[in-house]
């Protein structure tokens, strides 16, 4: 019975749909369809309200265009989202009508040719567009220039393309959307762009929050925005200069295989007085580059946002373009209802009450066909406060008193909220993380304030990179960071206007002039940032990092992060508080500590990137000189090796836990040694003798360096207390992973362990490595050998401390299992 039911229905909303044969349901009259009652907006195409049904009207002019569908969290229950996240990939879809119906597809643009091309055809036909809803014209008005359909289902039904997606649904463990307790809460169109705000609810097993109710609830906004009928002009992807990109297959292109072309992707800027621009004046851009501030944004903030956003012009006056960047704030709903945030028209900074200490930023409407940013978006988190002061105080609290404390004045917390918002414009403006223009600036010159007050302390303040720790008390050096050198650059060189140029590469070779000019200048240049263990190899891209001697700055930042560790429970507590301050301070202490051993550790086995074209002298790829490198292993042994007792306060640690710091230190000493012993690195600095000889810091040397820093008390025959003996033991188990777990790197290679070749079989650039069939096994078993060797020799002169006696004996069984 319920069977049938159900299959009644599904024939009654079949044929609301299509007739029995198939064929679309009859049209009727416009003003059945959208009586004067109807709750109107016009724009892009009119949205009609007819009681609990959206209807769309959609024009000639909009079908076969192309449209951007993005869909963002308006409001989300407790753990489900964040406000202004996107719910989902945004998506290119067309509107196109056929035999009575309108059909919804989505496109792409990740392979295209020339339509004069014959190549063409095999283009389309490998591009199928999906389909995605089918619509049946209820009526048709303006003389049947426009059609009239219900989309009610497509955004309260279970449509996948606009309901919640299949990844939450199974961490949530979602059931099924509940349309009773889901509703339209409005639909209005704009000049390009058409929203609709609807609030859908799901029955859940494993709901994020309010666990009882057994739903998942959120607000979500749909937009639906119309891309430029000609699209902009696009620049081409420069890795020498750096910009987030997006790529196209252009199989029309004159090159004889399949090779992408990358685009920057960057907003549209266009002078409003091209004779004036020609002449070198400032001119301002057709459409300036408005950002709304979230009126939701604590009112002391409000100016310093502002300024982060401001700051930006002094760039685009290198492209020449001035007032290119104006900040509104955002009227409320009760000041203009008209007005949203989500519009796809306003570039915005959301304002999240949550506690992620952190904010991002991008182009979220992005052209694919030419990189043009419609529209931007910037997202500041409460928590992002607590993340400053923990960097502050870890980094430059021992050289500004300002800092010493555990709730900062308006002005100092504003101006690091000011360079966080800063930061993320300028990945809204097109950068990626460019680490290789914070590490530009002599050691000296950063402890200079004069020469930090005209220059900042970084090339670029994209990086990942925070203050100035190496300045040292009585330095003078102001802690505050503006946009760097590379900054100004690099958005003169994707922004300025070439007036003379027609095609993306006409543009090239005055692009590539403006590079090869500077290109001996290092604030000048691009690195991605590197993370993780296996790909740390350039220490000039490492995260969190500046100077051109990153060994020696981090000597200094240690000199800082020492004083501060000292210091917390004076600067930051005061009669009555809690410890929540001193843990967590202590903590990002050691994750600062850890930084520093980061940075020194790329330097061994390093190498460093200096990206170029042909026809430029020098090499890409250069290794790291050898002294350098040992330079790089003495900070090691000095500072991660050897027991850090400036995090060992014993009054300190007994205020915020019973026990835990020898288990913490261990882990940050045994990943010291872990990245030493990295197959990886060894592999690096195996292919760096090979061609440099003994001109290089060998692997041999540098693994005869280890052993004695790591079992430094062996020849010295004292006792080795906990700390040591943890450590050692890490040496062990990592130098046994070598031996015989370790197969192969990170590239995943075929189980044959030979040549990475791709599906299309495409050569590649190199073989994976193979950690059996390297020196790195033979290297490891040696130094094994080597400290047996030693171990038995001090047991046998005997040794005085039980616990040393019994570790050492340990080791020398783990020594024999291993070999």
């Amino acid at each position: 019975m319920f069977a049938a039911l159900r299959l009644t229905a599904a024939l009654t909303v079949a044929a609301a749909f299509l007739l029995p044969t198939g064929l679309p349901a009859q049209e009727r009259s416009y003003a059945e369809v959208v009586p004067a009652s109807a709750e109107s907006r016009e724009g892009l195409f009119d949205v009609h309200r007819v009681d609990d049904r959206l209807l769309f009207e959609i024009p000639d002019s909009i079908l076969g265009r192309d449209m951007i569908v993005m869909s963002r969290y308006a409001a989300a229950q407790d753990g489900l989202a964040l406000g202004g996240a996107n719910m989902a990939p945004n998506m290119v879809v067309r509107w196109e009508e056929r035999n009575g119906r309108v059909f919804l597809r989505a496109h792409s643009h990740a392979n295209t040719a020339d339509p004069e091309d014959n190549v063409h055809i095999a283009v389309e036909n490998s591009n199928f567009a999906p389909v995605l809803a089918a619509f049946p014209v209820q009526a048709r008005g303006a003389g049947g220039a426009t059609r009239v359909v219900d989309v009610t289902d497509l955004y309260l039904g279970d449509h996948p393309a606009f309901s919640l997606p299949r990844n939450q649904r199974s961490r949530l463990a979602v059931r099924g959307p509940d349309r009773e307790r889901s509703w339209l809460e409005w639909a209005r169109s704009f000049p390009i762009n058409v929203e609709v705000r609807v609030v859908r609810s799901y029955a859940a097993d494993a709901p994020p929050s309010d666990t009882r109710g057994g739903t998942v609830s959120f607000e979500v906004n749909h937009s639906m925005i119309l891309l430029p009928e000609e699209p902009m002009m696009p620049r081409l992807y420069d890795e020498r200069v750096g910009y987030i990109s997006v790529a196209q297959t252009n199989y029309s292109r004159d090159f004889q295989g399949v090779r992408e072309s990358r685009y920057l992707r960057r907003y549209r800027l266009e002078p409003s007085d091209p004779e004036a621009f020609a002449r070198g004046e400032l001119v301002e851009p057709v459409k300036p580059w408005i950002w709304y501030i979230d009126p939701a944004t604590p009112a002391e903030w409000i100016p310093f946002f502002e300024e982060g956003i401001l700051e930006w012009n002094e760039g685009f006056e290198e492209a020449g373009f001035k007032n290119a960047v104006q900040v509104r704030v955002a009227p409320t709903e009760e000041e203009d209802p008209d007005f949203s945030l989500l519009d796809a028209r306003h570039s915005v900074i959301r304002y999240g009450a949550t506690p992620i200490r952190s904010a991002n930023a991008g182009g979220d409407v992005v052209d694919p066909r030419s990189g043009e940013v419609i529209r931007a978006h910037m997202n500041m988190y409460h928590g992002i406060m607590e993340r400053m002061r923990w960097q502050l105080i870890s980094q430059v609290g021992a050289a500004n008193p300002q800092f010493q404390t555990s709730h900062l004045s308006e002005e100092e917390m504003g101006e690091a909220l000011r360079y966080v918002v800063s930061h993320e414009k300028g990945h809204a403006v097109g950068f990626p993380h460019n680490q290789r223009a914070n590490f530009v600036f002599p050691v000296d010159s950063l402890r200079s304030a004069e020469f930090t007050a005209r220059m900042g302390h970084s090339g670029s303040s994209v990086g990942r990179t925070r203050f100035n720790y190496v300045a040292q008390p009585g330095d003078g050096v102001d802690p505050r960071r503006r946009i760097g050198a590379w900054d100004r650059f690099a958005i003169m060189w994707g922004y300025r206007p070439i007036l003379e140029a027609t095609t993306p590469e006409e543009e090239a070779a005055e692009l590539d002039r403006w590079i090869v000019e500077r290109a001996d200048d290092p604030w000048f240049r691009f690195g991605s940032p590197l993370f993780g263990m296996d790909v740390e190899w350039d220490p000039y891209r490492m995260t969190e990092g500046i100077s051109d001697d990153p060994v020696h700055a981090a000597r200094y930042g240690m000199l800082n992060l020492e004083a501060a560790t000292a210091a917390l429970l004076d600067w930051l507590v005061e009669d009555g508080d809690d410890y929540y301050e001193i843990e967590t301070h202590y903590l990002q202490s050691l994750t600062q500590w850890n930084r520093y051993a980061e940075h020194a550790s790329a330097v061994v086995g390093g190498t460093e990137t200096h990206h170029k074209r042909v026809g430029e002298e020098g090499r890409v790829y250069t290794e790291i000189p050898a002294e350098t490198q040992r330079e790089a292993f003495r900070f090691l042994d000095e500072y991660v090796f050897q027991t850090p007792e400036w995090a060992l306060d014993l009054e300190l640690l007994r205020q915020i836990e019973h026990a835990g710091a020898v288990e913490r230190i261990r882990a940050y000493q045994v990943l010291g040694v872990e990245r030493m012993l990295n197959h990886a690195r060894l592999a690096r600095m195996i292919e760096q003798e090979t061609f440099l000889g003994s001109a290089t810091y060998t692997p041999a040397e540098m693994l005869d360096d280890l052993r004695r820093a790591v079992w430094r008390e062996v020849e010295g025959g004292g006792p080795i207390d906990t700390f040591r003996r943890n450590l050692q033991r890490g040496y062990l188990d990592q130098a046994h992973h070598l031996l015989h777990e370790a197969v192969s790197d990170s590239w995943s290679p075929p189980a044959s362990g030979n040549l990475r070749v791709s599906s299309n079989d495409d050569p590649p650039l190199s073989a994976a490595l193979h950690v059996g069939q390297s020196d790195i096994r033979p290297l490891i078993r040696e130094q094994l050998q080597l400290l047996r060797d030693e171990l038995t020799a001090a047991l046998a002169r005997g040794v005085g401390d039980r616990m040393t006696r019994i570790h050492l004996e340990d080791a020398v069984e783990r020594i024999e299992r291993a070999l």
